[in-house]
């Protein structure tokens, strides 16, 4: 058993006073999140729902200001470079692609303040910015550290834009999944897919025109399941999708969304039914992935498994270049090992497998996983 089993888990400790996903969205967005479920608040959340509160009404604001100054801008604005989608599931190795992939200055991406406070970073950026005692110095669920700069998921943006996503459960999570459609794209409201595909575009233009018309790229997760309707979205995007070992990415996930329901939730989760959602969401993603990947030109997608990518992640990163035409990866590798050598003191978090669940991992995913490599 590791060193981690015998310490008290880091998201346990998570300050009452640091932010929470929530702290990015309108009023509007906000109310239809929680007025349904205000008499499952529990006391020791108040605070955190008054905080959140009163930020909903800066952001609703400052929302109107940024539609004042950029919306014009931001419909006007035509993205010409096609963006990259890195696609994978939770814990596959998506935030260290994402990270080596944005040493390059040619590319541009989705920030933590970009997406944290997508309806108003274009007007309050350069100040909350600066501002980095904010935000904690390293991730509740593992060893990854922060800072509004970083890569982060457009999900988080797209959910604070008004958008549907499975992400929302978070905030009730003994309530169970919602939005689960939003994984494969199944069976959705026309109205609700409507405005997910507006908002969409609309985040990755406001990337594009803060990054001066780089290439955008992105990468979350829930896209694992969408990348026929991104593809329609944005004609001639480019994939990397990231698989990784399911005896890893189990044990893993399971702990993400305990930290993730402790650190963001409005009550104290018990998490029921988290084991058969961490196996149910694999499966329902991995389906929509190879039906769909059929849709997608050769050409413009590319596979990597995250045990060759921490191996050799250089060579990886020349190949994901040369199969996606992505440019001069020779422009790109002296950044791209300056970024290696910070990283090379990062310990992965080690998990202990108990046999019975590696038996149920097996009949579960073993025939998603074969595919990619894994026996």
């Amino acid at each position: 058993m590791s060193d981690k089993k015998n310490k008290k888990e880091s998201y346990l400790s998570y300050s009452i006073l640091a932010p929470r996903f929530w702290h990015g969205m309108k009023m509007g967005t906000l109310a239809r999140l929680v007025l349904p479920n205000l008499h499952k608040v529990q006391w020791h959340r108040w605070f955190v729902l008054f905080a959140v509160s009163w930020y909903s009404v800066v952001n609703s604001f400052l929302y109107l200001l940024q539609q004042i100054f950029f919306g014009g801008k931001i419909r006007r604005h035509k993205i010409t470079n096609p963006p990259v989608f890195i696609v994978g599931h939770w814990r596959s190795g998506t935030t260290f692609l994402h990270d080596l992939m944005a040493t390059d200055k040619a590319i541009t991406y989705p920030s933590t303040l970009q997406t944290m406070l997508p309806n108003q970073f274009m007007v309050t950026g350069w100040l909350v910015g600066r501002c980095g005692f904010l935000i904690p110095d390293k991730r509740p669920q593992d060893n990854v550290a922060t800072g509004w700069q970083k890569p982060q998921e457009d999900e988080f943006a797209i959910m604070n834009m008004g958008a549907c996503s499975p992400y929302l459960r978070m905030a009730f999570p003994n309530n169970g999944p919602i939005f689960d459609e939003f994984l494969d794209m199944q069976d959705i409201d026309p109205q609700e897919l409507e405005k997910w595909k507006k908002i969409v575009v609309k985040f990755v233009k406001m990337v594009s025109l803060k990054g001066k018309g780089k290439t955008v790229v992105l990468k979350s997760p829930p896209h694992l399941g969408r990348i026929r309707i991104l593809s329609e979205l944005f004609p001639d995007a480019k994939f990397i999708h990231i698989s990784r070992s399911p005896y890893s990415l189990f044990p893993s996930t399971m702990r993400l969304w305990k930290a993730m329901d402790h650190t963001q939730a409005f009550q104290r989760p018990t998490h029921e039914y988290l084991e058969e959602y961490v196996f149910g969401n694999l499966e329902k993603m991995y389906s929509a992935f190879e039906s769909q990947r059929a849709s997608i030109d050769s050409n413009n997608i590319t596979d990597v498994r995250y045990e060759d990518l921490i191996t050799e992640p250089a060579a990886q990163i020349e190949r994901i270049y040369e199969d996606l035409n992505l440019g001069d990866f020779q422009q790109v590798r002296e950044s791209l090992e300056a970024y290696l050598q910070t990283q090379k003191d990062y310990k992965v978090n080690k998990h202990a497998m108990d046999p019975e669940l590696e038996q149920r991992i097996k009949e579960r995913w073993g025939g998603i996983f074969e595919k990619y490599g894994y026996e």
